[in-house]
């Protein structure tokens, strides 16, 4: 008793993980996998920190400097020594502390809205990886079926060949069907492997390994209702990459403004206390500037100038490609979509090639017949798959291009 209990547990525990790993993902489960596993994301998180480090270190203001002079003489007829504490700050003189330190914080709000263009993106990377991983799953599905039709006859054939009723050229035929539809079996079997490793990479920790995982049976489609001028507008309101190049363009307006007024050097406040050994003491203020004769900072002017107009040039030219992005993702999806719609007038089932098989067996349908059915069978399926994939992958790059208009890119979509 206590022997079969171990064995229970045993095969319990081989069970578990098997289970755990082998688990159907949805795409709202995906995501949120992603959202918290992915190593992309934290590599773009860490690449807008970088950002606003560089921000922070731009508007920070110069460190006041600490001296201390000590002066001891007696090599003369008197014996003399002096101490000198002081304290030196640069003073800039027309106000750039404050332009950096508003140009570095939109710097800063820039990196963050950067930030969230490319976590949106990387989620529809994801999305489509999980379309096409459902793709794959139903094509291996087809040629499965195709397989057991071509093995069922294959192994009649060969019955009828031994009771001497069927010809060894047809025998041959199949075998040859069979080999071709194994190997293609087997190339979107690999297919299927490669993509679903590539999905895994994106939606599991670095401590995650030998992830498994199935897709969902169906992937719904629906028409989407807005009109493509109406998407437009919304993605040149609120798209955030470009919300960012905006916020980048006022910030380095600032930089040059910064630059050209740099032109005036900073003037240095000295202030300190001195004390002599014949008894004199007290405070002592100074200061001095740097003449702008040799250098007045025409190399660095020019250079913000240029960069500055360079992203503002880039940010017209970015308004453009929204339209156009927009324009052409809204008619892929309603290509597809009509695809799609076309497809649905004469669905295919697995119980048409079922009634293939049969109908050959049964001498209604010669080889050639049977073949050509089940290679139609094999395409329109695929097809039907494919096109579903490609509508949804499109939908997912709409809504991305789209600032989330179509569904939120946050939430996954809502159909």
């Amino acid at each position: 008793m206590n022997s079969s209990k171990c064995w229970i547990l045993f095969l319990v525990i081989l069970w578990v993980p098997f289970q755990i790993h082998a688990q159907t993902l949805s795409l709202e489960e995906v995501v949120e996998r992603f959202k918290q596993h992915s190593l992309q994301q934290e590599l773009a998180e860490l690449d807008k920190l970088r950002k606003q480090g560089a921000a922070q270190q731009y508007k920070s203001y110069m460190n006041p400097e600490v001296s201390i002079f000590s002066e001891q003489l007696n090599a003369g007829t008197l014996n003399y020594d002096e101490t000198t504490y002081q304290i030196s700050q640069p003073i800039e003189l027309l106000g750039q502390p404050f332009l950096r330190n508003k140009s570095a914080n939109k710097s800063s709000e820039a990196a963050e809205l950067s930030y969230q263009y490319d976590r949106s993106v990387l989620i529809q990377q994801v999305k489509s990886l999980y379309a096409e991983y459902w793709f794959l799953q139903h094509k291996l599905e087809v040629y499965d079926q195709a397989l057991e039709v071509i093995n069922q006859v294959l192994a009649s054939a060969k019955a009828r060949q031994t009771e001497g009723t069927e010809s060894g050229l047809q025998v041959q035929r199949f075998t040859v069907e069979k080999s071709r539809y194994l190997r293609e079996r087997n190339e979107v079997e690999l297919k299927m492997m490669q993509v679903g490793k590539q999905l895994a990479s994106m939606i599991t920790s670095s401590e995650e390994t030998g992830f498994e995982f199935k897709v969902e049976a169906d992937l719904p489609v629906e028409p989407i209702m807005e009109d493509s001028e109406t998407l437009q507008e919304y993605a040149l309101k609120h798209r955030a990459d470009l919300r960012a190049m905006e916020l980048e363009t006022e910030a380095l307006g600032l930089k040059y403004k910064v630059e050209k007024r740099d032109r005036m050097p900073d003037l240095k406040v000295n202030f300190g206390y001195k004390n002599q050994s014949d008894g004199s003491e007290g405070f002592v203020i100074g200061g001095g500037i740097q003449l702008p004769i040799f250098n007045r900072n025409s190399g660095s002017i020019t250079m913000a100038e240029a960069e500055y107009r360079s992203v503002e040039t880039s940010l017209q030219l970015q308004r453009r490609t929204i339209r156009n992005q927009v324009g052409v993702g809204y008619r892929r999806v309603q290509n597809l979509y009509a695809q799609w719609q076309e497809m649905q007038q004469n669905p295919l089932s697995a119980e048409m090639l079922e009634t293939s098989r049969s109908a050959y067996q049964e001498g209604r349908y010669s080889l050639v017949e049977l073949l050509d059915a089940t290679k139609a069978y094999v395409d329109g399926r695929s097809l039907q798959h494919r096109i579903t994939a490609d509508y949804q992958q499109a939908l997912f790059t709409l809504d991305t291009i789209t600032s989330g208009k179509i569904f939120s890119t946050q939430n996954t979509s809502k159909q």
